[in-house]
């Protein structure tokens, strides 16, 4: 099927695709294929949607996307990664951008350009999209050697096509300060009291989980009643910093439902009160604030899961197994033992730990697979190969590493 509208192209292979689902003012209709981009060695495809308003959406699979429902003025919006943080040691690398992507708005536009402290300029690709869209996109991958203070990139230029630079973005280096985390002692959070809300209006909705009670009304008020709360339950729940949360199933959000939560101290009755959630809600929660070990305290249900429908019990059931299984093989003890040879993970495993319950580990050739199944019939899995993940389908539900 024919665009709506011309692409230049540059360097890139321009086939048609499916488009991916974008924001909900875009013209999915409309939605084109426009550029494949390869940044560190991984492919990302440009897609792009005129909007009905005048403006586009664009998606760059897997890395980001952005959606303006109206033409703006500014002739180059850039976005920059900055330095990876190393979550083990605490510490990251010198600041430095990593990429830059964005898009050019300016008509005379003819070439872009990035610009280091050394003072050199390297020239970086980019598709033209005519009229509807009339702008082009870019994505590039910094290369190495422009990392340390000198080198970095500093700004990146757009030039006419006597090269004169017409727009112009720095990257917002800023001096290196020293940060304190203050970490508050146990027993010590202020209490966070629920605000003046009206009750829950009708139709309400009505359910309850380990002796909590919740009332959810249509106006996006639901009201969490603790005082019969089993002393399972209580003990999970006591003290400062919860989440109490309302969410429901909607477009964009079919796998993991949309939710609003807020952190709040446990009292008889807390209150909350939701904004842009669709009513009815199909579930609510409290989440606890205790650390998550495993085998977590509570089979790695949150600590009150309330559901008014079975799509909300199915989640709760297959969230809860993929947390499990992710839980397991991201532990610190873990990620040590599963660098060993595959046969010896499985028994170094069970000496750590005992009995794994309801979680598999198998050895499939050279890789190691950890998998549970879900009380729906769902099926998670965490493949391991060479001490690292080669594939999981965790995600959404949880995270792995």
């Amino acid at each position: 099927k024919k665009a709506p509208y011309e692409i230049r192209r540059e360097f890139f292979d321009l086939s048609l695709g499916a488009p991916p689902r974008m924001a909900p003012q875009a013209i999915e209709s409309q939605a084109r294929r426009v550029g494949v981009f390869r940044v560190f060695g991984r492919t990302h495809v440009l897609y792009i949607a005129p909007t009905r308003r005048g403006g586009f959406c664009a998606t760059f699979s897997g890395a980001w996307g952005t959606c303006a429902p109206t033409r703006g003025d500014r002739p180059l919006s850039v976005g920059w990664t900055g330095s990876p943080f190393n979550p083990r040691s605490g510490t990251r690398a010198p600041e430095h951008a990593m990429d830059v992507g964005g898009e050019v708005l300016a008509r005379n536009a003819r070439t872009i350009q990035v610009e280091y402290e050394d003072g050199s300029k390297q020239p970086i690709p980019f598709v033209y999209v005519s009229k509807p869209i009339d702008a082009g996109f870019f994505y590039f991958g910094i290369p190495a050697g422009h990392v340390r203070p000198g080198t970095r990139a500093r700004a990146l230029a757009v030039l006419d096509a006597r090269g004169k630079v017409i727009a112009r973005e720095r990257y917002p280096y800023a001096p290196r300060r020293p940060v304190y985390a203050v970490i508050p002692r146990p027993g010590h959070r202020p209490v966070v009291r629920s605000p003046k809300l009206p009750p829950p209006s009708p139709p309400v909705q009505i359910g309850s989980d380990g002796g909590v009670t919740v009332r959810a009304g249509a106006n996006g008020v639901a009201v969490f009643d603790t005082t019969g709360a089993t002393p399972h339950v209580a003990r999970l729940i006591r003290g400062n910093g919860l989440s109490y949360v309302c969410f429901s199933f909607m477009r964009f959000h079919e796998t993991t439902p949309a939710e609003l939560g807020y952190t709040r101290s446990t009292l008889p009755r807390v209150a909350i009160r939701t904004f842009g959630i669709p009513r009815p809600f199909d579930g609510c929660e409290i989440q606890g604030s205790y650390g998550h070990r495993w085998p977590d305290r509570n089979g790695s249900h949150s600590a009150v899961e309330i559901a008014f429908d079975a799509r909300a019990r199915r989640f709760f059931a297959d969230r809860a197994a993929a947390r499990d299984v992710a839980l397991l093989v991201r532990t610190r003890a873990v990620q040590r033992l599963r660098k060993l040879p595959p046969s010896e993970v499985a028994d170094a495993i069970r000496r750590r730990y005992g009995d794994t319950g309801r979680i598999r580990i198998t050895v499939s050739g050279d890789r190691l697979v950890f998998s549970e199944r879900s009380t729906t019939g769902r099926r998670f899995s965490v493949v391991v190969r060479g001490g690292k993940i080669a594939r999981e389908n965790v995600k959404p539900f949880a995270f792995v590493f």
